[in-house]
């Protein structure tokens, strides 16, 4: 009777087995990936929108999300990019996330101290649609955060905005904002204040600030979502 050949030392083998319970551990690894390991199917393969945020957060955040259940919002037209946010994200996971992968600098290191107002909390599971482009809506440009809370914009948070960074990096390997800057007005600091986010080529970095809410200029500009 003839012995199917095991291929790989002892020592190999428990080294991967370690490595992958280690992965399963802390979450870069998951029981879906493990079924369909099993299965014989591609356990990384992307099947719809969905998986490929989840695919995203496993990889930059080594965490296990399912958006299987989440409602992406209906499109009134020209909204063609889906943000996923996963339920307890903090604004300092993404930028520890970011600095890992390039350079970022911001005016406070404690995001989640500073900024204590948002249109929208990562207290659950949630989508929303932005405008598919690098440089934030040219339609909101000369329009101050004051002015868009009065004609009821629902803008873009600083969370939004640092993950769609991190995403769009990871699919392209360039930025956003390198000639304009977003103005994150559904979020405000500690101090009332509006943060800003944009990439300075001259530095390399991406940059992380804050404006008043009256402030308002061509470069400066709103990124309008549907919720």
């Amino acid at each position: 009777m003839s012995k199917t050949q095991v291929v790989g030392t002892m020592s190999e083998w428990s080294g991967i087995i370690r490595d992958m319970f280690r992965q399963f551990d802390d979450g870069s690894l998951t029981l879906a990936h493990a079924k369909a390991f099993t299965e014989h199917r591609n356990p990384f393969a992307i099947s719809d929108i969905q998986s490929e945020w989840q695919e995203f957060y496993r990889k930059y955040f080594r965490i296990s999300v399912d958006f299987s259940d989440v409602s992406i919002p209906a499109d009134p037209g020209g909204f063609d990019r889906v943000i996923f946010i996963p339920k307890g994200l903090k604004l300092n996971d993404v930028l520890r996330a970011i600095r890992k992968q390039f350079p970022a600098w911001s005016y406070e290191e404690d995001l989640d101290k500073d900024v204590i107002e948002n249109i929208r909390k990562s207290d659950r599971n949630y989508a929303i649609l932005i405008r598919e482009r690098v440089e934030a809506d040219e339609e909101l440009k000369n329009i101050s955060a004051n002015q868009l809370k009065q004609q009821g914009v629902n803008a873009i948070t600083l969370l939004e905005r640092l993950v769609l960074e991190l995403k769009y990096w990871s699919e392209t390997g360039q930025h956003l904002d390198v000639s304009n800057i977003t103005l994150c007005a559904g979020s405000r600091s500690r101090f009332g204040s509006v943060p800003n986010v944009d990439w300075s080529a001259d530095c390399g970095k991406l940059h992380i600030y804050w404006f008043s809410t009256g402030r308002a200029n061509g470069r400066l500009r709103a990124r309008q979502s549907v919720s």
